[in-house]
């Protein structure tokens, strides 16, 4: 498989580039436009229409007026009741080329009551029939005109004309005057009113495309800022300027589609910043703003090319990368931590954080975003838990995994079956490099999954109450394992890890007496190590259950000293021998100046109260020679040794000098 590209984090000019609004000023103006054409078009018809109307109404008046003020006196009933007679149509040549025929008058015609023409300037038309109905209209007093087409007497090409058809001669006997008129004056009179018109209708049409443009240009723009502001609330986050979570799963979701089609590898990577909310509580939440906003500075200046970054709430942050080996993502997670734990100041104050990484990997982890976020969310939880570094994801770790809720059933019984393995992790003496004790930790030997880490079971353990038996178990295998070791040499310890529920257990004293004397073990011999967080939660009912373990001679260590909230009254009031300072200052205190105060004041602290100090998760020389010349007493990591079976520790202990590899 090959690793994917992805797009890194967005500039802020590139955020809405694949989500930009509609050009709303470009389509109104387009559909305005085509509107505004359609009402013009409109408009100009029916004005046109309406000034054709208008002029041949004119038209009609004025045959109607010719017909009324000449035609009316000179036309005589005779001319009404058949054909003229040549000399009458003489006259009437004369007559109405003199006062009626002008320049649009086409043709005069006397027509009879039934439609027969009796004259006509042209001659031809004499005897022929035109309209009956309105030459009776006519005839019985009524102007009524149409639009037809006729001969001129002139030529003999038709072209459209108005006929006029008025009244002439007596009621009775009387008929109508057909005066037909050119029809292009009465169309040049309606186009020039068209115009006239027109003209100042599709002058208020332009106008108003011209105002509502630009207002329409104002309000878009308007529209789009809030758009994209919305945008942004909804899909990053305003503190930072990453995409937020609901950005992250949409952009994860896409780029796991593309993975599954050409097979490539992506990694999750959820990272928690260590003691933020004790900044945030100390100096406030603008400190704690600052200190997130470096955070993302500095992962957009390590998390570069094609990887997403984004800040998923509080002090979360997400990445994903693609990748071949996951080498690489290992190299990656370092590159992270590397670039957050460098101090900023804030104000007068400098601080300085470390952070928690929880890796998934597709597909082995998940094969949607939603599985994958998960499951990085609970790699991270557990590496809290486990307070390492970076931890990637396994079912072992998963509390919420169908087989691991098939291991609570399983835990009940696994401490009476013997399923329990104790394994030891050396404690060394930091002047002499000897070997001065074992820290007891509980592995479990599962019928089919077979052996599981203290990580796997414990804090599912203390979840469910199961971790009663399991510490009962641990106990006694540890003191029995005291007992068979008092030959090889009597004067190391074992150090037993208790919890909060069994500080709840008023007869934990009373039990834990009655193995010791039982197995004939020194009580000095044995060490109860608890956590802050333990003796906190119950503090008055811890120191009384305490103060009587310590009356048997039994020593209480105070463990992961520094992570916790306990006060120095407590730890002054509390019967401990033995104080151990966390490994997250331990592991970063030969590069933060800030680990190495915190570790020298803790080991002047202790020690001034009589407390003997352990450095837990020492893995480097360098830091044991650190610790060695700040005056640490004991130490314990993995450069000495890791937890190891009965076996291998006996034969540390066989060994002359005592010393841890």
């Amino acid at each position: 498989m090959r690793a994917p590209s992805l797009r890194g984090r967005p500039r802020r000019s590139e955020l809405f580039a694949a989500e930009r609004p509609p050009r709303l000023v470009l389509r109104f103006a387009l559909v305005l436009s085509l509107t505004l054409g359609l009402a013009s078009a409109l408009i100009l018809v029916v004005v046109h229409h309406f000034a054709l109307s208008q002029a041949e109404r004119a038209a009609t008046r004025q045959a109607g007026l010719v017909a009324s003020a000449l035609l009316q006196r000179e036309v005589r009933p005779s001319d009404l009741a058949k054909r003229v007679s040549p000399a009458r149509r003489e006259e009437l040549d004369a007559l109405f080329a003199t006062y009626v025929v002008a320049e649009d008058t086409l043709g005069v015609s006397l027509v009879r009551r039934d439609g027969l023409v009796t004259y006509s300037t042209d001659h031809r038309a004499i005897g022929t029939s035109v309209s009956g109905a309105l030459a009776s209209e006519a005839a019985a007093g009524t102007i009524a005109s149409r639009v037809s087409t006729a001969r001129a007497a002139s030529t003999p090409a038709r072209r459209k004309s108005l006929e006029t058809y008025a009244p002439v001669g007596p009621n009775v006997h009387g008929g109508s005057a057909l005066i037909t008129q050119s029809y292009a004056p009465i169309d040049h009179t309606a186009r020039a009113a068209q115009i006239r018109i027109g003209g100042v209708l599709e002058g208020l049409l332009l106008v108003l495309f011209l105002v509502f443009v630009p207002l329409l240009a104002r309000v878009t723009r308007r529209i789009r800022r809030q758009i994209e502001r919305i945008h942004f609330q909804a899909f990053y986050d305003e503190l930072t300027g990453l995409p937020n979570r609901a950005h992250l799963f949409e952009r994860l979701q896409l780029a796991v589609g593309r993975a599954a089609e050409k097979e490539q590898l992506l990694a999750v990577l959820l990272l928690d910043l260590d003691r933020f909310r004790e900044i945030n509580e100390t100096l406030g939440h603008e400190a704690g703003d600052a200190l997130l906003e470096a955070t993302a500075v500095r992962l957009d200046s390590v998390v570069a090319g094609e990887r997403l970054i984004a800040r998923l709430g509080g002090d979360e942050f997400a990445v994903v990368t693609g990748y071949t080996l996951e080498e690489e993502v290992d190299a990656l997670t370092q590159e992270i931590r590397l670039a957050v734990e460098p101090p900023l100041n804030v104000g007068d104050v400098q601080i300085a954080v470390d952070a928690t990484v929880g890796i998934s990997f597709f597909p082995k982890d998940g094969n949607d975003a939603a599985t994958l976020l998960k499951h990085a969310e609970v790699a991270m939880h557990t590496a809290k838990q486990w307070r390492v570094a970076k931890l990637a994801y396994s079912p072992a770790v998963d509390p919420h995994d169908p087989e691991q809720l098939g291991l609570v059933a399983a835990l009940r019984v696994a401490a009476q079956n013997g399923e329990l393995r104790l394994h030891y992790q050396p404690k060394v003496n930091l002047a002499t490099g000897a070997v001065i004790g074992f820290e007891t930790l509980a592995y479990w030997q599962h019928p089919t999954r077979g052996l599981l880490p203290p990580g796997a079971f414990v804090p599912m353990a203390e979840r469910t109450g199961a971790i009663r038996h399991i510490s009962r178990a641990v106990l006694s295998g540890a003191i029995g394992q005291l007992a068979e070791w008092d030959a090889l040499d009597g004067e190391f310890t074992l150090a037993v890890n208790l919890t909060a529920i069994d500080l709840l257990d008023i007869q934990l004293p009373r039990r834990l007496e009655a193995l010791l004397r039982r197995q004939g073990v020194d009580p000095s011999r044995l060490c109860i190590e608890l956590t802050e967080s333990t003796v906190m939660a119950d503090p008055e009912r811890a120191q009384s259950v305490l103060e009587r373990i310590a009356s048997t001679g039994v020593r209480i260590s105070i463990d992961d000293f520094g992570t916790g909230h306990s006060s120095l009254t407590y730890l002054k009031s509390l019967p401990a021998h033995e104080l151990k300072i966390d490994m997250s200052f331990v592991s970063g205190m030969t590069v933060s100046r800030q680990d190495r105060m915190i570790v020298l004041a803790t080991i002047h602290l202790a020690q001034s109260l009589g407390l003997r100090v352990v450095a837990e998760g020492v893995e480097t020389h360098e830091v044991h020679n650190a610790l060695r010349a700040l005056g640490c007493d004991y130490a314990q990591g993995f450069l000495y040794g890791r937890p190891q079976p009965a076996e291998e520790a006996a034969a540390l202990l066989s060994n002359g000098t005592r010393e841890a590899a």
